[in-house]
């Protein structure tokens, strides 16, 4: 401690002899956000909404009769026959100023409440496009379509609209028998809205436009009530009001500050972390600095946690005085608007609980690229990649509806967000439940990205590497000539993510041909194409020792037969943390639509022909990719553990459903325990068989009936398997158990028989 705590001092007076670490901390925090203030006050003085332009189509009739004709009458004067009952749809404006006399207009858009001043523009400017019989043949929809495209595309609108020739004539008749006692509503022609999604003022017309005509088509339903004696209030009686009760305490307006608060806390958080970060690995590189450091009585480790605490406590001020110069901007102006209070008088204090451990994941993470990195200006190359990593994860918690459960809370940054959000929202008992989860998360990642920082610190070809120049030919001549017995890490890894772009694509094919493609077919395509092919392309381009880089070589003879075992006892216990995953991460009622077609798919299949598409093929080709090639690449002494892992993660993302995914890497971990022990990926596959054999042969069991039905005659298995069809096949807790004891005891017997300890 009395090491880390001198270099700690050391490292800090560093930084604040930096001019531009100061400048982000104290100087950048003081001008920004009062700056945007201003000029959001600024820019709001001017701006106003544009008019759009809408293309009316409509008969050369209709137009002489229904619009020039009735625009040059007098509202005051006009007719009292029934014909005129109905409210024109095209009037003249009232402004003269504002409109030339005689210009048809949406009478609609001359509400006052819809501008800010008597000389301001109208939301909708109309231009008139007529067609007579002689250019509306049989298909005069598509010929009405063509003229709307033409004028969209050439941007002389924003949107059209097409009204029916019959249109008004309809309504005229209609009007005319309101005072019979039972009318027969006829066929109303409906108007053709037309509009460009390439066009982003399009849509926003489009909704102007359809407001517009609902406005005249309640007047015109209001006029037919008010006709016949009715009161317009009767077509709708109910009003409703509304009362924000959270008016009068702190917490008003508080769900658009949980919304803004903490993403703004986690950006600056790892903002702040990731430019000290550079300056304190990637420059002292430059400066040549390092190698005295290393060389002093401070061992890697030590010098890594005081880097650590400095770069957390620069990560956390800078955080902290952002969050700040919010709260005063927001005082001085967010506040003056309308249902939007200030922020909670407790949420300075949670947003600075939650920065000790936000910053510390982040600077860990930080400082493990920031030593991975040659110079500084390649440190900055790595911000843009950390930063799509972490601000989805920031922003997926900001949809609508989205709130805190055990799944989003074990998802790093998420749950660390949500938790913020229901603080700030009051919700104290939601976040209380879920806290320890948070932070036993959090502290596990920031463990993770600490030893990843002091790894990197313990190897000397990270820290000293230096540059190197990118020759495309030689890469390619080294690649193509150069062959070695196992793949390095890098080809592994690239294997990986081949295999996951070409699931990608082929998910995106298949699901087009979706009816055209059978389920072998998909299967097929899915363990050959995108499984199989780039392991085998890998291993044919690179390696020298084919046996060796897929570890395709016999085990001890008893390692086949625990591994059956192995599987059999498995599946209880995959079957129960899969219910676990899906009652943390529930299925979504589209995702169950496609499971039961699909098993409606696979209930035409015989049993021969479903173990051979869902266990055998998928046990071999994923085998020869993931614990073969991807695996043996990863695998290094004192490394096994990682490449088991990473090879695990790689395994469950191929599969395309989220829980699946989460249930084939714990799987895959078990797999990859027994290529290590064992040598060969041979148990594996036997284990990978077994395993899915079991899911289909069992798999009837999920339905209700054959479930009730096969109970009744083996009564003595209820104690080991429940009957439970909503949650599909469920395993008792006794099968669990006795499962979990059998399984463990087998893992005892094949690690003393292949002796070999699996760090």
């Amino acid at each position: 401690m009395y090491h880390i705590f001198l270099l700690f001092q050391r490292e800090v007076r560093d930084q604040l002899r930096d001019r531009r670490t100061l400048f982000m901390m104290f100087v950048l925090p003081l001008l920004l956000y009062p700056m945007t203030g201003i000029v959001f006050f600024q820019t709001g003085q001017f701006a106003r909404q544009t008019a759009g332009r809408v293309l009316v189509i409509l008969p050369q009739d209709v137009l002489q009769n229904e619009v020039l004709n009735a625009s040059q009458e007098n509202q005051d004067q006009k007719e009292s026959s029934r014909q005129n009952l109905f409210p024109p749809l095209f009037a003249v404006a009232e402004n003269p100023i504002e409109t030339p006399k005689n210009q048809p207009q949406f009478p609609e858009f001359f509400d006052e409440h819809l501008f800010d001043s008597p000389n301001a523009q109208r939301l909708l400017t109309l231009q008139f496009e007529t067609v007579t019989p002689d250019n509306m043949p049989d298909n005069a929809l598509e010929r009405i379509e063509q003229i709307a495209a033409k004028q969209l595309e050439e941007k002389s609108c924003d949107a059209a609209i097409f009204l029916p020739p019959t249109l008004f004539s309809t309504l005229r008749e209609a009007f005319s028998q309101t005072e019979k006692a039972n009318v027969i509503v006829p066929e109303f022609p409906q108007p053709q809205l037309f509009y460009t999604s390439s066009n982003q003022k399009s849509p926003l017309v489009l909704s102007r436009l359809r407001t517009a005509i609902q406005r005249w088509n309640a007047k015109t339903g209001e006029s037919i009530l008010r006709d016949r004696g009715v009161d317009p209030k009767f077509a709708s009686p109910i009003d409703m009001r509304e009362k924000d009760i959270a008016e009068k305490t702190e917490f008003q307006g508080a769900s658009f500050w949980s919304k803004l608060l903490p993403v703004l806390l986690l950006i600056w958080a790892l903002t702040g972390a990731f430019y000290p970060s550079i300056d304190l690995c990637a420059g002292e590189k430059e400066r040549g600095t390092l190698e005295t450091l290393l060389s002093s009585p401070a061992g890697r480790g030590e010098i890594v946690l005081s880097k650590l605490l400095t770069v957390t406590t620069f990560s956390a001020l800078t955080s902290l005085l952002n969050i700040l110069c919010v709260g005063a901007t927001a005082y001085l102006l967010v506040a003056q608007l309308a249902g939007i209070g200030l922020p909670p008088r407790w949420a300075i204090l949670w947003l600075t609980l939650a920065l000790i451990p936000t910053s510390a994941l982040f600077s860990a993470l930080c400082i493990a690229l920031a030593s991975y990195a040659r110079s500084s200006k390649e440190g900055q190359y790595y911000l843009t990649p950390l930063l799509l990593i972490v601000l989805p994860l920031a922003m997926i918690p900001m949809t609508p509806g989205q709130e805190l459960n055990l799944g989003m809370a074990m998802i790093p940054v998420s749950g660390i967000v949500l938790t913020l959000s229901a603080l700030l929202e009051g919700d104290y008992a939601v976040a209380l439940t879920h806290l320890p989860i948070v932070l036993l998360v959090t502290l596990g990642c920031c463990v993770l990205a600490i030893r990843w920082a002091v790894e990197q610190f313990n190897s000397e070809s990270v820290l000293f590497r230096e540059s190197e120049k990118f020759q495309l030919k030689k890469r390619l001549l080294r690649l193509l000539t150069v062959r070695v017995a196992r793949p390095v890490p890098h080809a592994a890894i690239v294997c990986g993510i081949l295999i996951l772009a070409a699931k990608y694509f082929s998910t995106l094919l298949l699901q087009s041909q979706s009816a055209e493609i059978s389920l072998t077919l998909n299967v097929l395509i899915s363990q050959f194409g995108v499984v199989l092919a780039p392991a085998l392309f890998m291993t044919a381009l690179s390696s020298s020792d084919v046996r060796e880089t897929l570890r395709l070589r016999f085990p001890k003879w008893h390692a086949i037969p625990i591994a059956f075992l192995l599987a059999i006892a498995w599946r209880p216990i995959l079957v129960t943390i899969s219910c676990g995953i899906e009652y943390a991460y529930p299925l979504s009622d589209a995702l169950k639509e496609m499971i039961l077609h699909l098993s409606g798919s696979m209930r035409n299949m015989s049993i021969g022909e479903l173990i051979l598409l869902i266990a055998v093929l998928p046990g071999v080709c994923e085998e020869i990719a993931f614990r073969g090639y991807i695996l043996t690449g990863l695998d290094s002494p004192r490394r096994h553990f990682r490449a088991v892992v990473v090879s695990a993660i790689l395994f469950g993302a191929t599969h395309s459903i989220l829980q699946q995914s989460l249930a084939a890497c714990i799987t895959g971990i078990i797999l990859g325990w027994l290529a290590i022990q064992t040598r060969s990926i041979l148990p594996g596959v036997v284990f990978h068989i077994t395993n899915n054999s079991v899911g289909v042969l069992t798999a009837p069991l999920s339905d209700p009936k054959f479930a009730k039905d096969f109970f009744a005659n083996h009564e003595t298995l209820r104690l080991l398997i429940g009957d439970d069809a909503s949650s599909g096949l469920l395993y008792g807790t006794i099968g669990v158990v006795i499962s979990a004891v059998i399984f463990t005891g087998l893992l005892c017997v094949l690690m003393r028989s292949c002796q070999k300890n699996f760090d």
